[in-house]
């Protein structure tokens, strides 16, 4: 757990440090800084891991719906039909594969 207003102090010097570079030698910024320093990781290391977690949570959805097109949807394939009665009557025959499969032509 970590101190959010020394978390602050320490983001307020690093504002003023990038505005006058000068006080970054000033020895009560210095010490202020020394002992922030703790609660400042703390704190910056769970708002990156916040980020973080909703990065992961985006990737996720995208990847199951990614997974669900791959896997859920069937590869369907009429073929013409040929000149039995049968398929003159009811049409060529269907194929259904998955995916993933990919049968090797013997033509």
């Amino acid at each position: 757990m970590y101190n959010i207003w020394n978390a602050a102090a320490y983001e307020i010097t690093n504002i003023l440090i990038d505005h006058n570079r000068k006080l970054e030698l000033n020895p009560w910024i210095k010490a202020l800084r020394l002992h922030c320093f703790p609660d400042w990781v703390a704190w910056k290391t769970e708002r990156t891991m916040s980020k973080v977690d909703k990065q992961i949570a985006e990737l996720q959805k995208e990847m199951q719906i990614e997974h669900d097109k791959k896997y859920v949807t069937p590869i369907i394939k009429e073929h013409k039909p040929d000149q039995s009665k049968a398929q003159q009557l009811l049409g060529g025959t269907l194929q259904i594969t998955a995916p993933w499969y990919k049968p090797e032509d013997k033509n």
